[in-house]
């Protein structure tokens, strides 16, 4: 479809399912490849981001046995990959860039990481930086600090490692996973003031589950030699996914059931339950795997550093824009260097809809306005599939919203409208 366009819609109650979390299944196919034995991955999710990564790992050798239909994976890993001449291409997933190129700094030979023309311009300097320390020959083949890159590698055997971690978390992700497979403990120190540190938290606790031995320290991991292994992975529902139902129920006034919801998440994102709590939002009931929420008819904004839950600041601009009084974020500038700059985008975009947008080098402002000085417009999702999700919340309140490239939602939720659709019935088309 060329638009998706929400209808105006309050005081319902419905039941969606949250997809796998893309987070943790791209962290499983990573692990999993690199533990070299055989694991069965339940509830993945399967999305542009996780299937590069999924093709990227089969041309390393990883045997992968796929069913859609029961959301389930088999992988035979390759420790150790060797590998000769490969070009992996990844798209726009930082995830998959990211995570394999310290997987191959585990093997021997060389290969091109590449992606889309918005992955060229996502830096990647930091984490190159810190394979160069661990012996890694990397070369820039286009632009310096920027994908794509080519690696040579003969396995890692290297005491020690710094990694800045002030512009993407995903760098520090990349090689502690990596690091067990290398030939001696090291120590990974982190530099620089880390952002998203939760995915470094989730990071870590997978490893463990996989069987990783290391000692945490507070700005550093010692980790040592050992095997991943591990039978059988359940991967948890995606809050960053989750995210735009709990908004929808606050924004609407509605009572929404999110089933794959996981109480005990190892997400950051499940932090933004508390935001919207905090400003209004209501738990009706909160099982291992589902919650149910109901919102209110007015309620407050807030103030708040989202540096730990950057991917979900997008969700709350929405949910800002029909409160009372103002929200203010701040510390969120790795936004702009996302799939877009998303700080910008959400400028461009509620400004057509004659919101209030104070721009920060950080963060925003929004002040909310009455709600019939909104006007309708057709908004750009940049290629953004978080954009796309977040600004069709806007059109449950604002009438004549049209969503622009909804397909790019096939990055992490391809069913995403279909679920939001369910608020409307069967004959909603």
């Amino acid at each position: 479809m060329n638009f998706f366009e929400p209808i105006p819609k309050s005081n319902f109650t419905v039941t969606v399912d949250i997809p796998g979390s893309k987070s943790i299944t791209n962290r499983a196919l990573i692990l999993s490849a690199l533990s070299g034995e055989t694991v069965f991955l339940k509830n993945i999710l399967l999305s542009d981001d996780t299937i590069y990564m999924i093709e990227a790992l089969k041309q390393l050798g990883n045997t992968i046995d796929l069913n859609k239909e029961k959301k389930t994976l088999k992988i035979s890993g390759n420790k150790n990959p060797q590998f000769k001449d490969l070009k992996l291409y990844v798209g726009n997933a930082g995830t998959a860039m990211r995570f394999l190129a310290s997987y191959l700094a585990t093997g021997s030979g060389n290969a091109i990481l590449y992606g889309n023309e918005r992955m060229n311009e996502r830096p990647i300097k930091d984490l190159v930086d810190s394979l160069a320390q661990l012996g890694v020959n990397v070369r820039y083949l286009e632009k310096i600090g920027y994908p794509p890159i080519e690696i040579q590698a003969f396995g890692v055997d290297c005491p020690f490692v710094e990694i800045d971690g002030s512009k993407s978390s995903q760098y520090i992700s990349s090689i502690l996973m990596a690091a067990p497979n290398f030939k001696k403990s090291i120590e990974i120190k982190f530099v620089g003031r880390i952002v998203s540190k939760p995915y470094i938290d989730m990071t870590l606790s997978m490893m463990r589950d996989f069987g990783a031995q290391f000692e945490k320290k507070e700005d550093s991991v010692l980790i040592h030699p050992s095997n991943y292994k591990i039978d059988t992975y359940t991967i948890e529902g995606d809050m960053s996914s989750a995210s735009y139902f709990l908004a929808m129920a606050l924004i609407s006034n509605s009572k929404v059931t999110l089933n794959n919801f996981f109480k005990n998440s190892i997400q950051g994102d499940s932090k933004f339950l508390d935001v919207l709590v905090k400003m209004g939002l209501k738990i009706l009931d909160f099982s291992e795997t589902s919650i149910t929420i109901k919102g209110i008819e007015r309620y407050s904004g807030i103030e708040l550093s989202m540096n730990d839950i950057p991917d979900v600041a997008q969700t709350l601009a929405a949910v800002a824009l029909f409160a009372e009084t103002p929200t203010k974020v701040w510390d969120v500038e790795n936004m702009r260097i996302k799939e877009t700059d998303r700080i910008a985008a959400l400028k461009n975009e509620i400004l057509k809809l004659n919101g209030s947008f104070l721009e920060f080098q950080d963060g925003f402002e929004i002040i909310p306005k009455p709600l019939d000085n909104y006007i309708g417009s057709s908004l750009e999702t940049y290629d953004d599939h978080r954009m796309a999700m977040s600004l069709s919340l806007i059109g449950l309140r604002v009438p004549n919203i049209k969503i622009l490239n909804p397909e790019c939602v096939s990055k992490t939720f391809p069913n995403f409208f279909n679920e939001f659709s369910k608020i409307y019935g069967e004959d909603f088309k």
